[in-house]
């Protein structure tokens, strides 16, 4: 598996478990809000992995760059209507960039 394979699930594997980690935090209504994209994103990701792995996708730089910029924003979202944007922003890339 490639460096860059590497880094990309690693920094998917964080943003992740920031989701997963600002769901919790979530009062139940801001649950209710990021619930869906928080289980899109994940079967998403899922999907991808797989396709990665079976497919030998080789993971760009760009794409390394992208998971740290969402990132990054998921850590400055200040509320909960953001966080799920960032999460829809994070299952749209990774549909179009490894399932298409």
């Amino acid at each position: 598996m490639s460096d860059n394979n590497q880094l990309f699930f690693k920094q998917a594997s964080d943003l992740l478990s920031k989701i997963e980690i600002r769901y919790m935090q979530a009062d139940f209504d801001e649950q209710i809000e990021l619930k869906e994209e928080r289980d899109r994103a994940m079967t998403v990701f899922s999907q991808a992995r797989l396709a990665i792995l079976k497919e030998n996708i080789i993971c760009t730089d760009a794409d390394v760059q992208i998971m740290k910029q969402l990132r990054q924003q998921i850590d400055s979202s200040p509320d909960i209507v953001q966080v799920v944007a960032t999460v829809a922003s994070f299952a749209s890339f990774v549909r179009s960039r490894f399932l298409s």
